[in-house]
């Protein structure tokens, strides 16, 4: 199969069959052994038609004069994409594969259906969705977003800021490292990496993030001698809610994949952090990065946050609970089709369900931070306060995050701040 036959495949198995983006394009790479150059061109075309795909449906309609089945539409969508967002590939070069592609899958008829959409469609003035009169229809035919989430968007932020989360959710998602301060510290972890070949500098969101650019990462020596996790800066901001002592026992209720417990590891000297999760096959990751990365102080149990027995008490506690991930989006960009509206009261039950669970084992005086990586205002700020409301002994709590000039009790981290995913952040405390 060449690059764009694959490309097809993927982009059906995660549109139409509900697979994730990033598990079907690793296993594709490993399954055809593509270089380097390949590998690029493959995730860039996936990526790209799926963060796309409402802008390019708006232009591509009113070509389709007679009815296409599904992998048509999914072909020219991926072909549109190459048209019109990258400018080294010929026009000719895409439309030929396409035709070809179309060949191949449904014959003659096919591929003359397509090939005949595609060249109208380059020699055809298109729809330009940013002359839309309507706000919430222009803001979402012109950046991909399902109207519902630009709606609750606007609602809650305003349509000048909604529209920057929106064009900000098409950028590409910048990697961030997380320091394992047991083993380096930042700078000295920059230079590792520097003599590797890794781009590194230090990231101002957090005093253990580092920005990279390129890939390889797993690759390094660094990697592999457990220097540092990878973890999004906007979510090492928990570290700074926490507030922690040096020798605190803290619960991670919804551990997977483990980079707060972690991060809060490395940031206590005597302190320990119980890990649990509902998913197995998350603690099996759990333990092998743990183990990579050299941690001892540390449990990991299978658990369900929302109505275990812990058994104990502890002086810290982080919830990161199950959530919509409209936050993420940049790097799982079919999370916009697949969440649906309705579907946000369900989490917002769930979260509530583990609040109320883990606060019972929450020592007096000791910290609870919530955290989602959701942009949704339902399941942070409403979460938040209506946990607040249902316990007496709760009091929301004052915490900073310097680099954001920020001193309150709860801080929604939208992705066009910081280059970081969204990410709510409240920090609750329990009476003494």
């Amino acid at each position: 199969m060449n690059v764009r036959e694959l490309a097809l495949d993927a982009y059906t198995i995660i549109m139409d069959a509900g697979g994730y983006s990033n598990l079907v394009l690793n296993q594709m790479i490993e399954e055809n052994d593509l270089i380097k150059e390949d590998r690029g061109l493959l995730t860039e075309i996936v990526y790209g038609a799926i963060s796309n795909k409402m802008t390019i449906e708006y232009k591509l309609a009113p070509f389709l004069k007679t009815r296409v089945k599904r992998w048509q539409r999914n072909l020219l969508i991926l072909s549109i994409y190459q048209l019109d967002y990258l400018d080294k590939i010929p026009s000719y070069a895409v439309i030929n594969e396409a035709v070809e592609i179309a060949k191949e899958v449904g014959g003659r008829q096919s591929a003359n259906q397509v090939n005949g959409i595609l060249r109208n469609y380059l020699r055809s003035e298109k729809r330009d969705p940013s002359t839309i009169q309507n706000i919430q229809r222009r803001i979402s035919l012109q950046y991909s977003l399902p109207k519902w989430i630009v709606k609750q968007l606007i609602s809650h932020h305003g349509e000048e800021t909604t529209e920057e989360i929106a064009k900000s959710l098409l950028e590409r998602p910048k990697m961030y490292l997380r320091t394992n301060k047991k083993k380096t510290d930042r700078e000295s972890l920059i230079d590792t990496l520097t003599e590797e070949g890794v781009r590194a500098e230090i990231s101002p969101v957090h005093s253990d993030a580092i920005h990279v650019k390129g890939g390889g990462l797993t690759n390094t020596r660094g990697y592999k001698d457990g220097l540092f996790g990878i973890q999004d800066a906007s979510s090492m901001c928990v570290n700074y809610a926490l507030q922690l002592d040096i020798d605190d026992t803290i619960l991670d209720a919804c551990s997977a994949p483990g980079g707060k417990g972690f991060h809060a590891l490395e940031s206590m000297k005597d302190g320990h952090v119980d890990f649990c999760d509902i998913h197995e096959h998350k603690l099996l990751l759990i333990k092998q990065e743990a183990k990579r990365l050299g941690h001892k102080n540390l449990t990991i149990s299978l658990k369900d946050a929302a109505e275990s027995d812990y058994g104990k008490m502890y002086d810290k506690i982080i919830v990161d609970a199950p959530c919509s991930g409209l936050g993420v989006i940049r790097r799982k960009p079919e999370i916009k089709y697949k969440v649906r509206e309705e579907d946000i009261e369900s989490f917002v039950e769930l979260q509530l369900s583990i609040l109320n669970n883990a606060v019972k084992y929450l020592k007096p005086g000791g910290v609870l931070v919530y955290s989602t990586c959701t942009l949704h205002q339902m399941e942070n700020e409403n979460v938040a306060y209506t946990f607040k409301k249902s316990h007496d002994d709760i009091e929301f709590d004052s915490f900073q995050i310097e680099p954001f000039e920020f001193e309150g009790t709860n801080r929604q981290i939208l992705p066009h701040e910081f280059g970081t995913d969204g990410f709510y952040i409240a920090r609750f405390v329990k009476k003494a």
